[in-house]
């Protein structure tokens, strides 16, 4: 009965996940009983059976998984994260436990996507149009040199940190992120970034080459280089003047009081980040990273239909020819 739930679980939502009809989806599961394709997602990326373009779905668990050293394009899917316990968003998936681990991801692996995952995400340098969203990570640079760049990489509607002082970005996306650990976009070398709609608290941010607007900063410093600077709003004083930024708005009056540890960074009823971005094609979008038509998601649920409630009997008789199971699931894009 277990090992049948676990693989209802797994399939019903990787079929979900499918992008084309060539692409094949890999079960990753370290859970006892599960019945899944691999134990660990470096074992996973390593087969020469999975081939590039396939996608891991990686199932919750209370134990992280081991670190995995990616070399090939590849689609990775986790369940997303503060499902559970304190703080949390319950009710979204029936899987309460995040998938954890240490992802590396090599130049040959350039044109993946990860999202839904815990842990720690890092880039090699040379490694291209990379797109993480929706994940509770800190996102950095593991090896850099002179002369190393990565290229059109995104950072979309994740909780948790960049730190990237010492790699060169070109054409880098950062958006609608609450970064509450480390926001290092540093290097002078920096061109063509966007900064826009992010939440920057308890921490320091230097950011460098990039446009930077619709962002709502709590922090303990702050430093631009090359940057246009518009319509952000911080509880300091460090924001250039001008440009309809706004300095010195009580962190109390922005957001909502209380709630989950990402729900905490919605906007209150009266906030001054209200209707504060910058205006595009005649709409003016909330500050912060709740505003605009994509918006961070709680939980950093994956855009994939999940299953949020489960239903099965406790026992079946012996005789039993059927047995009645109920499903509640919603699609998340």
């Amino acid at each position: 009965m277990k090992k049948n739930l676990h693989k209802l679980l797994l399939t019903v939502t990787a079929i979900a996940a499918l992008s084309s009809a060539e692409a094949k989806i890999w079960k990753v599961s370290n859970n006892t009983g599960a019945n899944a394709d691999f134990t660990q997602i470096q074992s996973a990326g390593a087969s020469a059976a999975v081939q590039p373009g396939d996608t891991l779905y990686v199932e919750g668990s209370a134990t992280a998984y081991s670190g995995a050293d990616i070399k090939k394009r590849l689609v990775i899917i986790g369940p997303g994260y503060f499902l559970s316990g304190n703080n949390s968003n319950p009710g979204l998936q029936y899987n309460g436990y995040p998938a954890t681990v240490t992802i590396y991801i090599d130049s040959t692996a350039s044109g993946s996507f990860v999202t839904g995952m815990s842990g720690n995400l890092y880039l090699y340098y040379h490694t291209d149009d990379v797109t993480f969203t929706r994940n509770d990570a800190t996102i950095s640079g593991y090896s850099s040199r002179a002369g190393s760049k990565v290229s059109n990489i995104k950072i979309t509607r994740n909780f948790g940190g960049v730190s990237f002082g010492n790699t060169v970005f070109e054409n880098l996306e950062c958006t609608n992120n609450i970064f509450s650990q480390y926001c290092d976009l540093s290097s002078t070398e920096n061109i063509n970034g966007l900064f826009r709609n992010n939440v920057i608290l308890n921490t320091n941010a230097s950011i460098s080459g990039a446009y930077v607007s619709n962002n709502i900063f709590s922090i303990w410093g702050l430093s631009f280089n090359n940057c246009t600077v518009k319509y952000n709003i911080n509880t300091g004083n460090q924001l250039p003047a001008g440009n309809n930024n706004r300095n010195n708005i009580p962190l109390a009056t922005i957001f909502v009081t209380g709630g989950s540890t990402d729900g905490a960074y919605k906007l209150s009823a009266t906030s001054p980040a209200l209707a504060a971005g910058e205006p595009i094609n005649g709409v003016t979008p909330d500050a912060g990273a709740y505003g605009t038509a994509d918006p961070y998601r709680l939980s950093g649920i994956p855009a994939i239909p999940s299953i949020y409630q489960l239903t099965v009997p406790a026992s079946v008789p012996s005789s039993a020819t059927t047995m009645t199971v109920t499903i509640s699931t919603r699609s998340n894009n």
